[in-house]
């Protein structure tokens, strides 16, 4: 084989000059863009983070100076202590105390409430911006654990957080004497400045989050994200991180990620941008983007002409070809294409469809002449085995001495023999059938006066359907030998026959529905679970050589088309239901007797 003429070859060549040149312009450029909005955004965005953290810091810092001066400075605080708690003096220097408090709040633009507590009297003293009834339970809340992390000899500068409900704060308390308290309240909503961040988008965004990861200020971002940015809480110390959200699509979704922790609290400050929006603003990303779409247009274009050549139109012709044989046209022949691949494969198919073409002819007649020789086989059997049936009641009748019977008797088995004459037929009719089962049972009438009958139920018009000759004989045989034992009431043989629908079938109404049913003893269970399971097909010589010859007779002929179904009656006796194709004489010529097909 010419490896350079070859399919391979030229499909490796000719997609490498078209697709090479794309992947490596691709990839340069998504790399480098890639890095360099990560590194400008990130430097930007940390830029403005670390200022506000900066600015938060500054304040609660001087906060704390402020805390820590009030009772060095301020005479109120410092009078308190030596006031009568609830006298008139006390009470004024309780209120020039709040309004201070209410002054120094405007100062220290992100303090919500100053407050004092008088520990001995559980007296506190609030000052606040707004929603006064919630801070002030905040802070009583609050106050006994402050209260006990300021017992040591060093007050620590760190702010406490604390929870009221969807609504957190810091919290920032100082001991001035054994009896008071002085402490500051911050709102987190108030240190977390989102608008200051660029390229947030609609998905991104910042937020405070404890030790915990749990989300300590009001966010845009969700609650995934906000779970996704505590799981890389440990690596702040890094310019950036470039974090994935799996979303509900099963797509990724990677964001920038920043933070700073807070030296003031156990807090961290978190902004997420998504990266799909810092890309967006980038001209040269952008413009190409929007030269992808009819760059892979022209490429695509290009490859399927150059496919379509080389491969697709050869591979349609060789799928053609296929088709056509599929539907049993064997004359097919291909052209020899110029791909060494192919033309192997086609010089392959012109001589399998050559070789098939006279194989079919050999094999189809050798099954039509085998088929025909085990049906005939398979029919010839059943006539000994009632041969010696009908000799036996003869024989019984005349040691009776029943003159007459043997007289009835011989003239149906002329009538049964007659029939059997043409039962070398390869089908006959079911009235002809029918006509035959009921010479062989007035002949068991005769053997058993008042003791037999059988009923025929058989709808207009089935008489003219076709079924393999003494299909029904050996049922009616077994009823009467195993069934009509111990009987004390007339035994009754029934035999029906219907024709019903499939849909399975082309023609709606096509199959021949016949059954023999007695009032006798039934199966006995072992007998009828062997039948059920299609045992009396693995001893053909045994005592079921009748029911044996009727099914493989049936399948030699029908197939899958025809069935056996053995089952006890509940009111007594035993069923069997013979089903096959319902054909007429000419229907039965043209589907199994057809001409041999030459391709």
């Amino acid at each position: 084989m010419n490896f350079i003429r070859s399919l391979r070859f030229k499909f490796i060549v000719g997609l490498t000059l078209i697709m090479l040149p794309l992947f490596m312009l691709l990839y340069y450029n998504n790399v480098y863009a890639m890095k360099v909005v990560r590194d400008q955004v990130s430097l930007t965005n940390m830029n403005h983070l670390a200022k506000s953290v900066e600015q938060n810091e500054r304040v609660l810092q001087e906060t704390n100076r402020y805390l820590y001066s009030l009772g060095e400075r301020d005479p109120d605080i410092i009078s308190l202590f030596f006031l009568k708690y609830g006298s008139g003096d006390y009470i004024i220097a309780k209120q020039r105390i709040m309004n201070k408090f209410m002054t120094d709040i405007g100062f220290y633009n992100l303090i919500d409430s100053f407050f004092l507590y008088d520990a001995v009297n559980d007296d506190l003293l609030l000052a606040t911006s707004g929603n006064y009834d919630v801070k002030m339970s905040i802070v009583q809340e609050s106050m006994p654990v402050q209260m006990q992390q300021l017992e040591g000899e060093i007050q620590k500068p760190e702010w406490s957080i604390v929870q009221g409900g969807t609504w957190n704060a810091l919290v920032k308390t100082v001991r001035i004497n054994a009896q008071f308290y002085a402490g500051a309240l911050v709102d987190m909503n108030a240190l977390n400045h989102p608008e200051q961040f660029t390229e947030s988008g609609d998905r991104g965004g910042a937020v405070i989050v404890g030790a915990d990861g749990g989300a300590l200020s009001d966010s845009a971002l969700n609650s995934a994200q906000i779970k996704l940015a505590a799981a890389h809480i440990t690596g702040l110390n890094n310019p950036y991180q470039v974090i994935s959200e799996v979303t509900s699509t099963g797509s990724a979704r990677q964001y920038l990620m920043l933070g700073i922790p807070s030296a003031m609290s156990e807090m961290n400050y978190i902004v997420l941008l998504p990266e799909e929006d810092m890309m967006r603003n980038l001209p040269f990303f952008q413009q190409i983007i929007r030269l992808l779409p009819i760059g892979a247009a022209v490429i695509l274009i290009t490859a399927m002409i150059f496919l379509r050549q080389l491969l697709f139109r050869p591979m349609n012709v060789l799928i053609r070809g296929m088709r056509r044989v599929s539907r049993g046209e064997l004359d097919v022949r291909l052209e020899t294409p110029a791909s060494s691949e192919l033309e192997f494969v086609t010089h392959s198919f012109n001589q399998m469809t050559s070789e098939i073409q006279h194989l079919k002819i050999d094999v189809y007649e050798e099954q039509l002449r085998t088929r025909e020789a085990e049906f005939k086989q398979l029919q010839m059997q059943i006539n000994p085995h009632f041969y010696l049936n009908s000799l036996n009641i003869i024989h019984s009748l005349a040691s009776l001495q029943k003159h007459e019977l043997v007289q009835q008797m011989a003239g149906h088995l002329a009538d049964y023999f007659r029939f059997s004459l043409r039962a070398g037929k390869r089908v006959i009719r079911l009235d002809e059938e029918l006509e035959h089962i009921s010479h062989y049972l007035e002949i068991q009438k005769l053997r058993f006066p008042n003791k037999l009958d059988f009923v025929l139920d058989v709808e207009p018009d089935l008489g003219q359907y076709v079924l393999p000759p003494l299909t029904i004989q050996p049922f009616v045989e077994n009823a009467i030998i195993h069934g009509f034992q111990r009987r004390t009431e007339p035994f009754v043989i029934c035999i029906t026959a219907r024709k019903s629908k499939t849909l399975s079938d082309p023609d709606p109404s096509s199959v021949l529905q016949l059954s023999i049913t007695d009032n006798g003893v039934g199966f006995e269970q072992e007998i009828l679970e062997r039948l059920q399971q299609g045992q009396y097909a693995e001893d053909p010589g045994g005592q079921h050589i009748g029911i044996w010859n009727v099914i493989h007779r049936l399948l030699v002929k029908y197939g899958e088309h025809a069935g056996l179904q053995f089952s006890n009656q509940t009111e007594g006796g035993a069923a069997v239901h013979i089903h096959m194709p319902a054909q007429t004489e000419e229907e039965e010529g043209r589907a199994y007797a057809e001409p041999v097909d030459r391709g």
